[in-house]
């Protein structure tokens, strides 16, 4: 008898709170009148929180496509030094003056200083 009591009293209790919120006279109750500057400050910090861990999450997202494009750009600027490395070697370009049929040939004297 006393167990069907206390949980019609709970009931009570928990339908009680929910009718003052959705009433509005919870709002009117002086415990929370007094700490409404307190609420307020509360609320503040959290939407200042989230919006930084927002702002926070979307740097990191911008720094993992930029690693990304720098080690692409990277990959690429390995491989134009090697093919300018290849293109600048001797042998290739005595090969792409033969192939060429330009009138530039190998110095068969040594180079002279002119005074």
């Amino acid at each position: 008898m006393e167990e069907a009591k206390k949980t019609s009293k709970k009931k009570k209790k928990t339908g009680g709170i929910i009718n003052r919120l959705f009433n509005g006279h919870l709002l009117r109750d002086e415990r929370i009148t007094k700490n409404f500057g307190l609420f307020a400050l509360i609320t503040v910090y959290m939407v200042l929180y989230v919006s930084n861990r927002y702002a926070f999450q979307q740097e990191l997202h911008t720094i993992s496509n930029l690693k990304k494009e720098v080690k692409t750009l990277e990959y690429d600027v390995l491989i134009q030094q090697s093919e300018l490395s290849e293109k600048g070697r001797q042998s290739h370009i005595e090969k792409y003056v033969k192939e060429s049929e330009s009138e530039l040939g190998i110095a068969t004297q040594p180079p002279f200083l002119i005074k």
